[in-house]
């Protein structure tokens, strides 16, 4: 049996004990399809590498169950699946965009592995092995992650923050007061959404892009009527802008990789003719929903609004225009000129 398997089996096994009453073996046995002989060599196994478990005989039938004085022995009363479950996702919490919280992250998986006996720390090693997480494109760990505990500082404490903040449409810096409402995530990046005083409306600030910060004393009254998600609904990711009715068509090399997925709260999906898969939705009309389409190539074709059709028109024929240069060429000229030749020297005749 392949040692992927072996693993599954005896991690859908823990699950099973962990729920009241306990589980019998020949039940376990029916749940995993597999014989009462495989499940009992998967209780020694589990045993034997230290998981706290243990079996209690009720009325006629013997019970494998979780030692309560496990999850006594926890501030949260966590069950034991719930703890492997927790070491395991590890990963996948790395590459989802916990780059700001990863040292907090990592005392506390070095907590909760604390609980467990090396051999089964070793099982869940195993298991984190068998799943993979990667990410294109993740926030580096260090940007702006030295600024996060003065901005949650500021957020549970209702204070003004004064920050320097490095704006990328400008390409330059200002100094900025701002009332911190809400922190978001997305696409692995930090974002705080507050109340900008130089602007004097919110806006939405990468943190990786504030340069100093600083919680002030002066405090303020959050409006009462703001919805943090509200506000971001309308977004294609992170940036708002005036909302459109947009429409696509995908074609039938292309429907695959849209069907299936929210890509955002409007959307609807109408099937076509021969495979082709029509997307419409209301969203801000941005430079990130717009690379979006342009990321489907040929394989998509903008109907609606205008404004957006003429914009996705106007990239694809400068695009035309740049992958109809010839870069080797200009490349090689341009390093053929920057070679100096000796000084006192000719330079070789050709041969013909």
């Amino acid at each position: 049996m392949p040692r992927g398997d072996q693993l599954a089996r005896q991690w859908r096994l823990l699950q099973f004990l962990g729920r009241p009453p306990g589980l019998a073996v020949e039940d376990a046995a029916r749940e995993l399809g597999c014989t009462v002989r495989t499940v009992w060599r998967d209780l020694r196994v589990l045993q034997e590498v230290g998981f706290p478990i243990y079996d209690e005989r009720e009325g006629r039938r013997g019970l494998w169950k979780v030692e309560v004085a496990f999850r006594d022995r926890l501030p949260v009363p966590l069950s034991l699946p719930e703890v492997v479950a927790l070491l395991v996702s590890r990963d996948l919490l790395d590459h989802g965009g916990a780059g700001p919280f990863s040292s907090a992250l990592a005392s506390a998986f070095g907590k909760i592995r604390a609980l467990l006996a090396p051999r089964a720390l070793e099982l869940v090693d195993r298991l984190r092995a068998s799943i993979g997480a990667r990410a294109v494109g993740a926030k580096l760990q260090s940007a702006g992650s030295g600024h996060l505990a003065e901005i949650q500082r500021a957020l549970a404490e209702r204070r003004t923050l004064q920050m320097r903040y490095y704006s990328l449409s400008r390409d330059a810096e200002t100094d900025r007061r701002v009332d911190p409402y809400h922190l978001t995530f997305f696409n692995g990046g930090l974002y705080l959404v507050g109340h900008c005083h130089l602007r004097r409306d919110v806006r939405i600030f990468a943190v990786e892009r504030i340069r100093t910060v600083t919680a002030l004393r002066d405090t303020f009254a959050m409006p009462a009527d703001f919805d943090a998600e509200a506000y971001l609904r309308g977004a294609w990711g992170i940036v708002r802008g005036d909302l459109v009715g947009v429409r696509a068509v995908f074609s039938r090399a292309a429907a695959p990789h849209v069907r299936g997925r929210l890509w955002h709260a409007s959307q609807e999906l109408r099937e076509l003719p021969g495979g082709r898969l029509e997307l419409r939705m209301t969203v801000a009309d941005t430079l990130e929903v717009r690379r979006w389409l342009l990321g489907f190539g040929s394989e998509v074709e903008v109907l609606a609004p205008p404004a957006l059709r003429e914009a996705i028109r106007r990239e694809a024929e400068r695009l035309a225009l740049a992958l109809a240069r010839k870069p080797l060429a200009r490349a090689a000229r341009a390093q053929a000129g920057s070679v100096r030749r000796p000084a006192g020297r000719r330079p070789l005749a050709r041969t013909r």
